[in-house]
């Protein structure tokens, strides 16, 4: 089929939501969305060739959405024909990369720069072995492939994600390839704990691990590699809900916090394993058979939903690690199931249940206290979702309106403010990070003030049950006609949820980076 449409006499052009031109990507998945304009009745797809340094041009030839969307997604790293990645650029290196699209009578090409992204501030992959777990060395690299592949694709939405919601192309920095990780756990003491249990004993483990343990500016993403679920249970039970399915799911983990996001490794059945298989796993309507395989799917009961919800939970607690808190929308919300709209075009609105917050276990406290570095310290009480009944009427109709105007998969503006000024993802921080001692940010009692002896860039008001954020304010000067922010006093309202009621603590950032929760508990 041809890009083109013979015979179409209209004048198009091709909108790209977040232009291209004269940007340096650091992420090797590149994600781009964009329109034919103005709608073509009869053209169907688009043609895109990419042309890298060193490497032959590639093609991709995608659907046009009924609007005419369309949203393409490259290896800036992996040559289509080979195996072997191309050597990571140096320091100086930097690659100028050519992008041309085409569609009925539209064509237009953009000039780009692609360097990989170096940091001090990383994030570790691991995959966590029990002591008497023996699996083949080509099935750990199998597996961890399999997670690299997947971080990169995390990376990615989360540089696509920060652009969209206006801020500079950021993301996280990869410390490396996945590792293997040997708990001194056996398998069976691993399944027989809850995941709380499970964070706190790893989260303690990689702290007093020679190779992990001393390197405050590395947070990890692990995954347990003996999860193991009990399917003959479930169908012996007759009972096919989440919460069936979750109490015969043993070693299994979905929570982040401080240092370490942590998870289990049942879903990776619905997971691609090379870069040529993303589209068809997000897109896969095969059912899951639960006497078999878990579901997380949020009662899609597909393994692309599977996909979706369980690649987005990572999105999920990785924003935790980043200090994130939780918000009734979009990514930390209720829209991480929605990971699936991202990547495509024409996908059905869906209804799915919706998911609150629980507090989890204090399990956590003294290992993510301990792991977060100059992150936040209240990470060790990170709650958790679970879920909920159906929505309202109401509420499904404001959540079609929603996934219209969105892709319901997004980072709320506090959220996207705390994550383009957090030091593991603005790499202009780093020198002040290095210069500067750490800032002082108190609570003045007299004064009913937050004080910072560095600008303050963000304050909400979470609550402790759930950290769900209540309020924000946000600080900027923008042109140098504002003055920079040190002293903020709060709003007799919130300062009566902080300091009479204590139901609530406030979250700082400073235009620096730091990081501080404040309470008044006793």
């Amino acid at each position: 089929m041809s890009s083109g449409t013979a015979g179409c006499k209209r004048v198009h052009s091709i909108e790209v939501e977040q232009p291209l031109e004269a940007e340096r990507v650091q992420h090797g998945l590149l994600l781009v969305k964009g329109r034919l304009q103005p709608k073509c009745s009869t053209a169907r797809q688009l043609k895109a060739t990419l042309d890298l340094p060193e490497n032959p041009p590639r093609e991709q030839l995608t659907q046009l959405s009924a609007t005419g969307e369309f949203k393409l997604l490259f290896d800036l790293e992996q040559p289509e024909t080979g195996p072997e990645p191309k050597p990571e650029c140096g320091d100086s290196d930097e690659s100028v990369c050519l992008l041309e699209l085409r569609s009925c009578t539209a064509a237009r090409l953009i000039r780009f720069k692609y360097k990989p992204r170096q940091s001090s501030y990383r994030v570790q992959p691991l995959y966590l072995l029990c002591q008497d777990e023996e699996k083949p060395v080509e099935q750990q690299r199998q597996v961890q492939s399999l997670i690299d592949l997947n971080l990169r694709l995390v990376q990615s939405i989360y540089a696509h994600k920060l652009q969209a919601a206006g801020f500079a192309n950021r993301t996280f920095t990869l410390n490396g390839e996945c590792c293997s990780f040997r708990s001194q756990l056996t398998r069976e003491q691993a399944l027989a704990k809850s995941e709380d249990e499970l964070w706190q004993h790893f989260a303690g483990e990689i702290i007093a691990c020679p190779q992990w343990g001393h390197q405050i500016l590395l947070k990890f993403v692990a995954f347990v590699a003996c999860t193991h679920y009990d399917g003959d249970g479930v169908a012996a039970s007759g009972d096919s809900s989440y919460a069936s399915i979750r109490r015969h799911l043993k070693g299994h983990a979905a929570l982040g916090g401080g240092g370490l996001a942590l998870f289990g490794s049942a879903h990776f059945y619905a997971w691609p394993r090379t870069f040529s298989e993303i589209g068809d796993c997000v897109r896969s309507t095969e059912r899951v058979d639960i006497a078999r395989l878990p579901d997380e799917s949020n009662y899609r009961r597909t393994y692309g939903g599977v996909y979706a919800s369980t690649l987005g939970a990572v999105c999920h607690e990785l924003g935790h690690c980043f200090d994130l808190g939780h918000t009734t929308e979009g990514v930390m919300g209720q829209g991480f199931d929605y990971l699936n709209r991202v990547l495509t075009v024409d996908q059905p609105t869906e209804h799915l249940p919706q998911r609150i917050v629980t507090a989890a276990g204090a399990a956590r406290r003294t290992a993510a206290a301990a792991s977060a570095g100059p992150s936040e310290g209240s990470a060790a009480q990170r709650p958790r979702f679970t879920k909920l009944k159906l929505q309202s009427s109401s509420q499904l109709l404001d959540n079609y309106h929603n996934q219209r105007r969105h892709d319901s998969f997004y980072f709320g503006r506090n959220c996207a403010v705390i994550l383009a000024n957090h030091r593991w993802l603005n790499l202009e921080l780093e020198e002040t990070a290095a210069s500067f001692e750490p800032a002082d940010i108190q609570l003045n009692w007299a004064t009913k003030e937050i004080v910072s002896s560095r600008p303050i860039r963000l304050v909400e008001l979470r609550c402790n049950q759930n950290s769900l954020v209540a309020h924000y304010e946000e600080f900027e000067a923008r042109g140098g006609e504002e003055a920079p922010v040190h002293r903020f006093q709060l709003p007799a309202s919130l300062w009566h949820l902080l300091a009479e009621q204590r139901t609530h603590y406030v979250f700082v950032l400073t235009t620096s980076g730091d990081t501080k929760r404040l309470s008044c508990d006793l």
